[in-house]
């Protein structure tokens, strides 16, 4: 295909996008997620059981059981206090309490559980588990049931794997699978393949994908070799991938080198988005011929202000809807504007929502990191919460120190919201010939 022609298909492609808007984000799920099994959209059933100091003791009880438990304790890590403090975080979010959780949390429920292997049988173990544990934390018999009902529908999104007897749980390694993973030793089968794909080599990703099938049936391995195809432009590979079964609107979280630390694992973008933004016509148009989307997170990410306008006309409540392909995690339109660096995007976007900008804390500690003073008035005006910005560079820029910190922002602060050590770990590196950084100190 001639580049002249490819690119005059493309352009055609993205006037017919934007000639018909669509506010439908559903094409982003991994999976359908009902809109009842996420946070609560308020804080009566958080009050009602008692707060934060309910949740505690729920979590406490639920880890202590984890503890004893020879077939869910192998699952997590050599030390369960982080996991605690996070699950704390989670249950008080997803019961209607504070944001803490999406403040904090890296990547989507269905990632943290992408590896593990989750069968029926394991998926009830953990809810037995955490009936005991609501029995002995909650003062209301009818709201703990309530809640291990919407917790079992959500665990049985979770589930992974075929059932197996006790005896071959036991011996079962921690992770799905020992080829292929996120993370470990099957880490290294996904990073060969996302090579791969950036590189354009079809042939060596399918003998690999003969060898390994899952690389390409599991749906968050095949998004990230579509992203990577799609970031280098390799439009053989992406034609490749959607011709084997990748879906080509399934997002995946953006390099941190592209949108900063504070949205590692976060912030994720389509294929068309990938290819938009990378500015590879061809492939857009390719992506576009076999059914990808436009949405709101999409436009705002890339500054598209018209088409955020449209949109929010048709549906203001898009503003602040959070991106139903982290699940649990409140990460909005608002966020994807900062992550771009659109400012008058965010503009937009907060002109149509009367509410607090959600998960604030995190939109600017983004903002800081792009020392960009301007979107932290924006955010700030909105109502944004800079309590639990977290120690940074921030701190040392003069223009905007004084605007965080007068907010409620302070380096002593983590991005949880608890008492925080992290400034001493910034400022005192003190290893690997490094040098410390007085002026932070």
């Amino acid at each position: 295909m001639a580049a002249g022609t490819a690119r005059r298909i493309a352009c055609s492609v993205v006037v017919q996008l934007d000639s018909g808007v669509d506010e439908d984000i559903s094409h982003r799920r991994f999976f359908d997620l009902a809109p009842s099994l996420g946070p609560l959209p308020d804080d009566d059933l958080f009050n009602r059981i008692g707060g934060q100091a309910t949740i505690d003791r729920l979590v406490d009880s639920l880890y202590d059981r984890f503890q004893a438990d020879r077939v869910i304790r192998p699952l997590f890590g050599s030390d369960l206090a982080s996991s605690r403090l996070r699950q704390k975080r989670f249950f008080s979010e997803w019961l209607g309490g504070p944001d803490g959780y999406s403040e904090s949390a890296w990547g989507a429920l269905h990632e943290h559980h992408e590896d593990l292997p989750i069968t029926e049988a394991l998926a009830e173990r953990w809810l037995e588990h955490l009936r005991e544990a609501l029995s002995g934390a909650l003062p209301a018999e009818s709201e703990a049931v309530m809640i291990l009902e919407r917790a079992r529908a959500m665990a049985r999104l979770l589930v992974n794997s075929e059932d197996e007897s006790a005896g071959s749980a036991l011996r079962a390694s921690k992770r799905r699978s020992q080829k292929i993973a996120s993370c470990g030793v099957g880490a290294r089968t996904l990073k060969q393949a996302v090579l791969l794909a950036s590189r354009g080599k079809t042939v060596e990703l399918a003998d690999l994908a003969g060898d390994i099938p899952e690389v390409l049936e599991r749906a968050p391995f095949a998004a990230q070799l579509m992203q990577s195809a799609t970031l280098g432009g390799r439009i053989e590979m992406v034609a490749w991938l959607l011709d084997h079964g990748a879906d080509a609107n399934t997002p995946w979280s953006l390099p941190v080198g592209i949108v900063g630390g504070s949205f590692e694992l976060t912030l994720l973008a389509t294929p068309l988005c990938v290819a938009r933004m990378s500015h590879h016509l061809e492939v857009s148009a390719l992506l576009a011929g076999h059914g990808a989307k436009e949405d709101i997170f999409t436009a705002a990410f890339l500054g598209d202000e018209s088409l955020v306008q449209r949109m929010l006309a048709a549906r203001p409540s898009l503003a602040q809807v959070p991106d139903p392909a982290l699940d649990v995690l409140t990460i909005t339109p608002i966020h994807h504007a900062v992550a771009g660096n659109q400012l008058s995007t965010l503009r937009t976007l907060l002109d149509h929502t009367s509410s607090p900008v959600r998960t604030g804390s995190r939109a600017l500690r983004a903002s800081a990191e792009r020392c960009n003073s301007p979107m932290i008035m924006l955010l700030l005006q909105h109502g944004a919460d800079a309590h639990a910005v977290g120690a940074g560079a921030w701190v040392l820029d003069p223009e905007i120190a004084p605007l965080l910190a007068n907010a409620g922002a302070s380096a002593g602060v983590g991005i949880g919201g608890e008492d925080s050590g992290d400034w001493v770990r910034i400022s005192c590196t003190g290893n690997q010939g490094r040098k410390d950084n007085p002026a932070f100190v």
